[in-house]
């Protein structure tokens, strides 16, 4: 009786919020010990390779290295679900030298080439079990591909560029991308070896380039790209690993369609013509210390 005049004392409201509070105690609390952060410090190797298919089967391939840093975490959401942050970053690019070949093999022209690349991805994490996820988000990702230094091979004089010439090609893109994941969501195992891994594919669903030599022009693109990597770690202490990790990559860009455009030739006058972006692939192998925690 005494409860029981408590209780109605309380009024509809006041019993309301008590019953709301005892359902939240007895719903399963998410574990303190799942999602993690993570830092990678390591460096990032490309080789990049374009073709002018219809302009005499010009090629060229050129490989670049630089610092990389990624950062980035696993974020607990519901027994269904998860989601992840990535952020990469290059920095201070190793300088190369670009060659280009004509369609019979013989070079004609090479440049000093250097390659920086910034990148966002957002994923959702739907767990088919707690350590194989299927996922899918966006992603934004800029690119510049820096030029200078060129030189005439064989007599081969450029009509557009000229050689005390410094150009850049500018790259933003929209991805969306799908892939499967293994991991825990865990650092807290009875095992202290920990691996996980992700396979993704995307397409750009917004993707513009712009070159420094054409003014007030942009060149729209398709492509696809795809990536695998995994993370090999063991735990020093309670909620801290150390680790290796490794990401191997593919970028695809199909040739563009043409742009009318204005530039100042070799020759110091102002022409019109016709510019493309050509196709393109490039082969990206990342590695590097990882750091991952949760405290």
């Amino acid at each position: 009786m005494k409860m029981w005049h408590t209780l109605g004392g309380l009024g509809s409201v006041g019993i309301a919020s008590l019953m709301s509070t005892m359902a939240v105690a007895g719903a399963p609390a998410p574990s303190h010990e799942s999602g993690y952060s993570y830092l990678t410090m390591g460096v990032e190797n490309i080789t990049y390779q374009e073709a002018f298919m219809g302009s005499g089967g010009a090629v060229s391939d050129v490989s670049t290295s630089s610092p990389v840093l990624n950062t980035g975490g696993l974020y607990y959401v519901n027994e269904k679900f998860d989601f992840s942050i990535d952020a990469l970053a290059t920095f201070t690019p190793m300088g190369s030298t670009e060659q280009w070949e004509d369609s019979q093999g013989r070079a004609y022209q090479q440049n000093q080439f250097e390659y920086l690349r910034t990148s966002t991805n957002i994923l959702v994490h739907y767990k088919w079990r707690d350590d194989i996820r299927f996922v899918f988000g966006p992603s934004l990702t800029y690119q510049t591909y820096k030029r200078y230094g060129l030189k005439g091979l064989n007599g081969y004089e450029n009509p557009v560029f000229r050689e005390g010439d410094t150009w850049e090609e500018k790259s933003t893109d929209i991805f969306v991308d799908v892939g499967l994941a293994y991991d825990s969501g865990s650092l807290f195992h009875s095992d202290k070896w920990r691996i996980s891994g992700r396979w993704i594919a995307g397409v750009p669903i917004w993707s513009v380039t712009e070159n420094t030599k054409f003014e007030n022009v942009s060149f729209d693109d398709f492509g696809f790209r795809t990536s695998l990597e995994g993370t090999l770690s063991y735990e020093v202490m309670k909620g801290l690993h150390l680790g290796w990790f490794v990401m191997l990559g593919y970028e695809f860009r199909a040739e563009s369609d043409p742009q009318t455009v204005r530039f100042i030739d070799s020759q110091g006058d102002w022409k019109q013509g016709t510019a493309w972006l050509p196709e393109a692939k490039t082969y990206t192998f990342n590695t590097g210390i990882q750091a991952l925690w949760k405290f």
